[in-house]
């Protein structure tokens, strides 16, 4: 194996990673399996992988059933380009070979697959031959695997050792390069592979799908052990030579030690997340829900590659292959309690794609021509910005994020407000209708039935109805810009927000809540006309502080209404009783979302409705399928009638919104930085 013995310490091993102390011990092995990638698993029958530090590739199980491909890790998978997804190089390309007087030893069965957080583990049984693997990351492009061989016989073998693979993925090709390494190209040489190994040995090509690598033999007295390594090395968006470098940095006689730092940082982002103390933290159900959204949340990292500045957290690799606006806010939140410093990048990441104007565009991907700029999302980078300054304390990062956060709250007013009286609408660069729906993040919501689009300026249009939901995140927005402003000494533009936020609250209590209905509603230009649409836009005034108490106490009333809520789960996308209602299909018309679920139960403690938010918090996981279920994902979404999950799988923001929900309870900082409820 051609690569250096000594480099640098990797940037990434430096993230925060709070006190290995603590009340809990909080090590990896308690949390064994939350998590089943195993290929053929019911649920989810295609199989899944795990990733960690940023990494673009991982590895995953094969059936234990399966033993023609025992000995090694099913993949490795990898990502790239958003069009490109989830693919498989192989179904296992580094697998262990072992003979004995030049005949091969079966593996007679895989003893256990395990996914802990931060590593897979593998236990195999070969005719008195016990073999252990383990993986994991040591960077943001290289993982290791160990294969540990020992002897549980009562005689000295002489075991000869060898790795084999070939490849699956129809667009790659191998070849050896710098002696006994391998490299795979794939998508017509845009990503690259690097695979080496521990000791040298007669490295065979088959062509250029395969290979074979004989290491020699070993002698094995009973009870003892001999240890090899496979090093690989993915490099999306590069070329060859820039993967070889990466390859080279890898410090192969430190093995130990990146074991023992994945340890002490995998340990710290679980203590960083159950030694909070609340009560929910006290159930180990939900220590384990909350380290199962952390392990989703981590292999969904994505580090900076290609046309991406900056890395952060995909919604859901495999389904949702790019950076969206509003999820990489929401994962910040959440990722603030962890990993700090993943928290800032991604909050980092959307603005690198700021326009002139100062538009956030919808999403962005490795491939800069797979972006969408046709819209923006809903603005909530004030508050995600907040609770990682809150979290963190880090100023430079609150003077680095201020400026582009008001040049997109200025964007809002001048692109989204067509007749200018303060209250924004959702829109797009061109007149289709979509492009709204889109920026909103409800999509084909029905209160968008029926919707136009106004040209507001030259690539500027607006619906003709002003969102409920919009202008209380913006009215929120409001008194997050001043806290910041405040805190790097801008007094008197943190003064003027603050004024400008009481005005906007006091017009969204007057035009948009209806006292009838008790209900906040859109409101159409020109005429006023509330769209009574009961959806559950109408509790965002709760999430943002923007609702009076009488106002909210209504809001909090419908939601436990059993003729439009308050039925299975309270938190439906769409009413109940409305004729359109579809909780198993067709996005915010019936499902239940854990983003707006969190809006909602959030909106209660903000308003003092304490027991209901204590209530339905512990409800969650008994409602909606899969959550602190051991082996099944976290999901996009859910049937509010049933609490089946439905959608993608291994989901982003319903895993940080588990954590904020388990966890946030914590903080000692007001979750809105000023009296708003007046």
């Amino acid at each position: 194996m051609k690569v250096k013995n000594t480099c640098a310490t990797f940037a990434f091993c430096a993230l925060s990673v709070l006190s290995v102390s603590g009340k809990n011990n909080c090590s990896q092995e308690q949390f064994i399996n939350l998590l089943n990638i195993e290929k053929g698993y019911k649920p989810m029958p295609q199989g899944f992988f795990f990733a960690d530090l940023g990494g673009w590739h991982g590895y995953g199980f094969n059936r234990k059933s399966d033993l023609s491909l025992a000995g090694g890790f099913r993949g490795p998978a990898f990502a790239g380009e958003r069009s490109l997804g989830l693919q498989w190089l192989s179904d296992c390309f580094s697998r262990l070979v072992l003979k004995e007087n030049g005949k091969d030893i079966p593996f007679e069965a895989v003893g256990a697959n395990e996914y802990l957080p931060g590593m897979l583990r593998q236990s195999l049984d070969a005719k008195e031959l016990a073999v252990h693997l383990k993986e994991i990351a040591i960077s943001d492009r290289s993982t290791l695997t160990e294969y540990e061989i020992r002897n549980e016989g009562n005689s000295e073998r002489e075991i000869e050792i060898g790795f084999t693979g070939k490849l699956t993925y129809k667009d790659a090709s191998c070849k050896a390069v710098d002696g006994d390494d391998i490299h795979v190209g794939v998508k017509d040489g845009r990503h690259h592979f690097i695979f080496s190994f521990s000791e040298d040995g007669n490295l065979q090509m088959d062509g250029t799908q395969g290979y074979m690598m004989n290491m020699g033999s070993r002698s094995l007295r009973p009870g003892k052990s001999v240890k090899l390594y496979v090093f690989t090395t993915y490099c999306p968006a590069s070329t060859e030579q820039e993967a070889m470098a990466e390859h080279q940095s890898i410090r192969s006689n430190e093995t130990e030690k990146y074991f023992k730092e994945n340890k002490k940082r995998w340990e710290g982002y679980i203590r960083s997340i159950v030694d909070r103390p609340t009560p929910y933290m006290e159930s180990e159900r939900n220590r384990k829900w909350a380290v199962k959204a952390l392990m989703t949340l981590h292999t969904n990292w994505r580090s900076a590659a290609g046309d991406l500045k900056h890395g952060g957290v995909q919604p859901a690799t495999g389904h949702f292959n790019a950076f969206w606006a509003w999820d990489s806010w929401e994962h910040a939140a959440a990722l603030a309690v962890f990993n700090p410093e993943l928290a800032k990048e991604q909050m980092l990441t959307m603005f690198d794609y700021q326009t002139p104007e100062g538009m956030i565009v919808d999403l962005i991907a490795l491939d800069k021509k797979e972006n969408n700029n046709v819209c923006s999302k809903p603005p909530i980078a004030g508050w995600a910005t907040y609770m990682v300054y809150r979290r963190t304390k880090d100023k430079a990062f609150v003077k680095e994020m201020l400026p582009k956060l008001l040049k997109f709250h200025e964007w809002r007013y001048k692109y989204r407000d067509h007749d200018g009286n303060g209250l924004c609408e959702y829109g797009g660069i061109g007149p289709e209708v979509y492009m709204g729906q889109w920026e909103s993040g409800m999509d084909v919501a029905v209160k968008f039935d029926g919707v136009k689009m106004l040209k507001n300026a030259e690539g500027a249009w607006s619906f003709d109805q002003e969102s409920i939901e919009l202008n209380s995140y913006l009215c929120a927005e409001k008194f997050y810009l001043a806290y910041m402003l405040d805190e790097i000494g801008e007094k008197e533009q943190a003064s003027q927000f603050r004024a400008d936020g009481n005005k906007l609250r006091k017009m969204i209590q007057e035009k948009f809540f209806d006292k009838e209905t008790g209900f906040f509603y859109d409101r159409k230009l020109v005429t006023g006309e509330l769209v009574k649409v009961i959806d559950i836009s109408g509790w965002i005034p709760l999430f943002t502080g923007v609702a009076t108490p009488e106002q909210a106490a209504s809001v909090k009333e419908n939601m436990l209404d059993p003729e439009l809520f308050g039925t299975y789960f309270p938190f439906s996308s769409l009413n109940h009783k409305h004729p359109l209602y579809q909780p198993d299909k067709g996005y915010f018309r019936g499902q239940t979302w854990m983003n707006y679920t969190y809006f909602g139960i959030r909106g209660w403690k903000n308003y003092g409705f304490k027991e209901d938010a204590e209530k339905y918090t512990w409800l969650l996981p008994d409602r909606l399928k899969g959550l602190a279920e051991p082996g099944y994902p976290i999901r996009e979404n859910w049937n509010s009638e049933t609490g089946e999950a439905m959608t993608a799988m291994h989901f982003g923001w319903s895993s940080a919104f588990s954590i904020l929900l388990l966890t946030e309870d914590a903080d000692k900082f007001p979750y809105i930085p000023c009296e708003m409820k007046k």
